[in-house]
């Protein structure tokens, strides 16, 4: 199946003390550039940018990931007192795991 602009993805995402599953869209696609995703769904809604640099004639990437959220309904409350917080106390380690995969695929 072939990645484009308008294709949905969905996630499973630990929200309170449940996994449930989140749908996105996809909003940009230049492989191995960039990419981009919005949610559609629940009252959570992730914006995801990421794109990717070659560095040292391509021996390493830099890789820059912006995420935010928007709130609907009751996330229009929580987004601002807790996702963010959050989000921000776990990016660390998720990078760190993306940067294992990554390096072990290579």
């Amino acid at each position: 199946m072939l990645t484009r602009v308008g294709s949905l993805c969905i996630t499973q995402r630990r929200i309170g003390f449940a996994e449930r599953p989140v749908t996105s869209e996809v909003t940009e696609i230049d492989p191995p550039k960039k990419w981009a995703v919005h949610g559609i769904d629940g009252p959570i809604r992730a914006r995801v940018n990421v794109a990717g640099e070659p560095l040292e004639e391509r021996r390493r990437s830099k890789v820059t990931i912006v995420l935010d959220f928007e709130g609907h309904g009751i996330g229009k409350i929580l987004v601002p007192l807790a996702v963010r917080r959050e989000a921000a106390k776990e990016m660390p380690d998720n990078l760190r795991k993306l940067k294992e995969r990554l390096e072990t695929a290579a």
